[in-house]
């Protein structure tokens, strides 16, 4: 497979991007095939190659992206799971990454309504964690990287669980401590063995808290937050993450069993 320098936008390219997402917006909606049409909203140079080099993948498209979504997901891992932490978590990158590697699958993997999802999903309008998280390809690199489990034969199991049904991690990835990756893969494999375990008798993925507004997994995010207010989370093992939360989510699962 060839080899490619990775590249930033520039500065001022993804500040006129900033300016113009209107138009930007507009673009994405109708050129679905490549973004040559950034020349006419920025005459300058886009980009600026950097040193690093990545394999040149090209990713899967489909009219129904969750058939791909998962083998996307591991190129895009594989690829750049050796960049600086530095270049990972530029917005800059990953402006370069989406309108061009990323380009076709990103506009597949989500639907741009309005100018909100582009700001919100193609640049880093929330700030750099959210940016990272709700970025519609960077979040696919790191909810790869936070769920491979290297001490197994399927190493991506973790993360095919995770693409399976995306809200077992995403509430769990707006939390600060979800950069330990005990914490991350400790609460998954207690939430897979629940979800396995019970599998016959409910559907934990449809349990509701809030008025219907969240989910299980929202819930145990909350109550590992509580556990972190009052211990040292960073330091915990994963061992003591999984048995948390297999025992706080257990409780809540037989609650709704005996509901109904």
């Amino acid at each position: 497979m060839n080899k490619i320098n990775i590249s930033f936008m520039t500065d001022d390219a993804l500040e006129t991007l900033y300016k113009n997402s209107d138009e930007v917006t507009e673009y994405l909606k109708k050129e679905k095939n490549n973004s040559n049409w950034l020349k006419l909203i920025y005459k300058g140079e886009l980009f600026e190659e950097k040193k690093y080099k990545i394999e040149d993948i090209n990713l899967l498209t489909d009219d129904n992206y969750d058939h791909v979504d998962y083998q996307n997901s591991i190129m895009i891992y594989e690829a750049l799971k050796d960049l600086p932490r530095y270049i990972l978590t530029d917005e800059r990158f990953w402006c370069w990454f989406n309108f061009t590697i990323g380009y076709k699958a990103a506009l597949q993997a989500m639907k741009i309504n309005s100018k909100t999802t582009f700001e919100d999903h193609w640049l880093f309008k929330q700030g750099k964690r959210r940016g990272i998280f709700f970025n519609v390809l960077a979040r696919c690199f790191f909810r790869v990287e936070l769920s491979v489990d290297e001490e197994q034969e399927d190493k991506y199991y973790l993360t095919k669980f995770v693409i399976e049904n995306p809200e077992r991690f995403r509430t769990l990835s707006w939390r600060a401590n979800s950069s330990e990756k005990n914490i991350v893969l400790g609460a998954l494999k207690a939430e897979k063995d629940l979800v396995e375990k019970y599998k016959d008798m409910i559907d934990v993925d449809k349990i509701k808290y809030n008025d219907g507004k969240g989910t299980i997994y929202s819930e145990i995010t909350k109550k590992l937050s509580l556990y972190g207010s009052v211990r040292l989370i960073d330091t915990a093992s994963q061992e003591d993450i999984y048995n948390y939360v297999y025992e706080q989510m257990e409780k809540m699962i037989k609650e709704n069993l005996n509901k109904n």
